[in-house]
């Protein structure tokens, strides 16, 4: 078992790492008390863990309800949380129950935003079962759901009492959800750590993540992300905006296309070369500082090109919530590790945008 503590000026919680029920379990007990547990999960989920999972709650004497939403972006909406309003309402759920988000980063955002809000907050645990949840959105408290105008744009920070992450879960996973994840894990090798950075340079030579890793990244992933969450948890300072290299454009790019092209994971490496090649026209960073996160993210397999229109992107990425007045706020690389967050102008934004869709050709 592997343990990380989210201290918070508000809270601590544990993320534990560990196949073992019994170590669950410990750390629950320790975490929450109970009367019911509301479990949340979607329907690609329900068909492979929910049985699984509320099983062991059985087990162990415990009641619980569930409640299942439709899988993917377009379960993440307030359709979704409506339901879950009812559902719980109706299946008796009240202030000392826990809600338990099942899933994937989507179920997890949602099931988060529901505990924030219903009865004016209840407990909640995180039980990612995908490899993006367990190393970047279970950590962190950010829940939200998307509008018709945006990804993300109505939300709470709302922290969970506990995460467990069980990469056991993982061997259900497709080969395109994996890398869905890697891009996530990739993006603490540029923005906190040469050496993982190299870690992860090696162990892709294949191509592939090797199962016997996957434990090892998960951990240095939520750790790099845990220490961040401890000193911005609301993104107040600024800190915490590291954490989203690549997602500016990400967001726009999942938008654009209407959440139906691209997982996140596969937007956000875009993103990733997108904000290098910014970098590189601001002259923020060398043309070896890019090639290396070229090289990378072509290690990882990553479709690294997009055709959608430059303007309408640069339209939503404006909306970002980054963006002020107008004005859109990158995170750049100076160099592996190194990171700088800036305003850059429209028409330098425009005119990179318009390389990546080759309109400039």
């Amino acid at each position: 078992m592997k343990q990380i503590i989210v201290n918070l000026k508000t809270k601590k919680y544990n993320i534990v790492i560990s196949q073992s029920e019994n170590d669950f379990f410990t750390a629950l007990e320790k975490a929450v008390k109970a009367n019911t547990f509301f479990v949340i999960t979607d329907k690609n989920v329900e068909k492979l863990h929910l049985k699984y999972f509320t099983d062991l709650l059985k087990q162990k004497g415990f009641n619980f309800k569930t409640a299942v939403i439709n899988a993917g972006e377009i379960g993440k909406n307030i359709k979704s949380l409506s339901f879950l309003y009812d559902k719980a309402l109706e299946a008796g759920i009240d202030r000392k129950s826990c809600a338990v988000a099942l899933g994937g980063g989507v179920v997890g955002d949602v099931a988060g935003f529901f505990a924030a809000t219903y009865m004016r907050g209840i407990n909640y645990i995180q039980v990612p079962t995908t490899l993006l949840a367990m190393t970047d959105s279970s950590v962190g408290g950010k829940t939200a759901v998307n509008i018709k105008g945006g990804k993300n744009i109505a939300g709470v920070f709302y922290q969970p009492d506990l995460v467990w992450i069980n990469s056991a879960f993982l061997s259900t996973l497709t080969e395109r959800h994996i890398k869905n994840g890697l891009a996530e894990i990739i993006k603490y090798a540029f923005t906190f750590d040469k050496k993982f950075y190299d870690y992860l340079s090696d162990m892709l030579e294949n191509g592939t993540v090797p199962p016997k890793d996957f434990d090892y990244i998960i951990y240095q992933s939520c750790s790099y992300k845990a220490r961040v969450v401890e000193k911005d948890e609301k993104e107040i300072t600024g800190l915490r905006a590291v954490l989203n290299f690549g997602h500016t454009f990400a967001h726009a790019l999942e938008t654009a296309t209407k959440y139906k092209k691209f997982l996140h994971g596969e937007a956000v490496a875009i993103g990733m070369l997108f904000a290098i090649k910014l970098s590189l026209e601001l002259r923020i960073c060398k043309p070896e500082t890019y090639k290396e996160v070229e090289n990378l993210l072509q290690k990882a397999d990553f479709i690294l090109s997009t055709k959608n229109n430059a303007r309408q992107l640069l339209s939503l990425m404006k909306k970002d919530k980054k963006s002020i007045d107008g004005n859109i706020k990158f995170i750049l690389i100076k160099d592996i590790g190194k990171t700088v967050s800036t305003y850059v102008k429209d028409n330098v934004v425009l005119n990179v945008l318009k390389d990546f869709a080759g309109e400039n050709k």
